[in-house]
């Protein structure tokens, strides 16, 4: 009953101005000498008036925070404007939040799983508060006017600090008719990397992190920047692969609980190689890619991957070559290289001459099969959802299962493990790809054409694409053969190599790195 209607929302209700259905909104598209343009409503004057971008120093520095509870601390206690809607935002959440127990439900947890499963909040109104600290929430609730839940008020009396707390790496919650700490029902289905952190690694390094998640199997964390491979992730993968197969292991999960699994190889890295034209340095390091990538697939104990988010470029390849994923069912899944004047070089475009010889049937128009798949990787198309990964070949339902709950995803890769190693066998490298040559080559070289005849691509991309198509083939062979996997391996990190010395190709890299979008020259 304390709520009242704003009076720049209620200009917009008498003018019947209810959003882009009915022409504006808070905002109005119109145009400005011709050109179009986004127009914001003025609260104070209530027109329109072209848009602001605001200047908060405090929002600019926690872009460089990558821990999000540590993020929104240093926001909550910011001295600027952005600090000050922080601060006052938090104390009206806050309020409300505890308040509503338990009206609208018994357990704090439960508000938060609500908001964060069905709104799509990184974290709940409780966990939030728990960021900022019990009694800087208190205070900041009182100093705008608000009321304390009088169950707020005992849990501090009492000498509780937080609402939720970690005990033998389970996360519990502060139960308000006990007033004690209880663990949170069926949290043993969710592995929360988190929660382990109090026990000692069994390896790490600047980039990685492996853990005991329990029943002999391990779990490699990535901690890099936006989860990218570099050398540090690369090392981590092939030492934790090391470690499950010298000792008593099941098995490996390569997984983490952060936003997204991995934006793919450090650019960063292949960038200066070029620019810097080492080569050598180059070729050491896409073949330890390639390795590592391999690996997953030829150890000797079964590799399951945990995926969310975005799996981009050699994150896709990885997927590619593990026994099994377990994804998200919206994740973000693809072969992006082109885009920057690349091809996967990370045994990619080699497992995609592999899935093609797979699919091969007596009787097939098996150049069919080739285009569908070489156009995939040379227009970069990417997957918005599990489903469509499928459709595009970077899943197979052979050996991937989609999640819908993402936060299952650790659990579920960790069940897939110890079903897998119950009768585990190596695979052996394989020596029977069939790839189709000159024949193959020259329907995938006349694709590519005509994409350049219907200005879908550049002539840069042409010839990027005759690379996906030289390794997807098998070069130039003068007959269908079957060919090694090592072999595809080999034309493939030339390709790589050839291309990232075109000048385009390292233009586009700049213009990534730089501007963070493609370029398309």
């Amino acid at each position: 009953q304390n709520l009242k209607v704003p009076v720049f929302v209620q200009h917009l209700l008498d003018n019947k101005w209810y959003g882009g259905k009915s022409g504006q909104g808070f905002y109005q598209k119109t145009k400005v000498n011709g050109k179009k343009t986004v127009l914001t409503l003025d609260f104070k004057t209530l027109e329109y008036r072209a848009s602001e971008k605001p200047n908060i120093p405090s929002l600019k520095k926690t872009k460089q925070i990558d821990n999000l509870a540590k993020r929104v601390k240093f926001l909550f206690n910011a001295e600027d404007v952005g600090g000050e809607f922080t601060r006052k935002a938090s104390a009206a959440l806050f309020s409300y939040s505890a308040l509503r127990v338990p009206e609208i439900t018994d357990h704090l947890f439960s508000l938060d799983h609500a908001i964060t499963s069905g709104f799509a909040w990184k974290v709940g109104p409780f966990e939030t508060w728990d960021a900022v600290g019990l009694e800087e929430g208190i205070k900041v609730i009182e100093a705008e006017g608000y009321a304390v839940a009088d169950w707020v008020k005992e849990m501090q009396a009492a000498g509780h600090t937080s609402f939720y707390k970690l005990e033998n790496g389970v996360k519990q919650y502060y139960n308000i008719e006990s007033k004690s700490y209880q663990p949170i029902p069926g949290a043993d289905e969710f592995i929360i990397l988190d929660n382990h952190r109090a026990k000692a690694p069994v390896y790490k390094n600047a980039e990685v992190v492996l853990h005991d998640i329990g029943d002999d199997v391990l779990c490699l964390e990535f901690r890099s920047k936006m989860n990218s491979i570099g050398a540090g992730v690369l090392e981590g993968v092939n030492k934790a692969i090391d470690i499950a197969e010298s000792g008593e292991w099941r098995g490996l999960v390569i997984g983490n609980n952060a936003e997204r699994f991995t934006v793919g190889a450090n650019l960063m890295m292949i960038g200066m190689y070029a620019f810097q034209g080492e080569w050598d340095e180059m070729n050491f390091a896409v073949k330890t890619f390639q390795d590592t990538v391999m690996r997953l697939r030829y150890s000797n104990i079964p590799v399951v991957l945990s995926v969310q988010g975005m799996a981009l470029g050699g994150g896709c390849e990885m997927i590619m070559h593990s026994d099994s994923a377990l994804v998200a069912s919206e994740s973000y899944i693809g072969l992006v290289e082109v885009g920057v004047g690349l091809i996967p070089g990370g045994a990619g475009t080699k497992e995609f001459a592999v899935r093609v010889s797979d699919s091969f049937r007596d009787g097939d128009v098996m150049v069919n099969t080739l285009i569908d798949r070489f156009t995939t990787i040379a227009m970069a198309k990417v997957a918005t959802s599990a489903r469509e990964a499928y459709n595009y070949g970077y899943l197979t339902a052979k050996k991937d299962r989609t999640v819908m709950n993402q936060q299952r995803n650790i659990g579920e890769a960790k069940k897939e493990v110890l079903r897998l190693s119950g009768n585990y066998t190596q695979p052996v490298m394989r020596t029977d790809v069939q790839v189709l040559g000159r024949s193959g080559l020259g329907a995938l070289y006349a694709a590519a054409s005509s994409f350049k005849f219907g200005n879908y691509i550049s002539d840069h991309d042409v010839k990027i694409a005759k690379k996906v198509a030289w390794v997807m083939c098998g070069g130039d062979l003068t007959a269908p053969q079957k060919v090694s996997e090592r072999y595809l391996l080999d034309l493939e990190r030339e390709a790589f190599l050839s291309l990232a010395g075109e000048q385009k190709t390292q233009e586009r890299i700049q213009h990534m790195l730089t501007k963070n979008k493609p370029l398309r020259n």
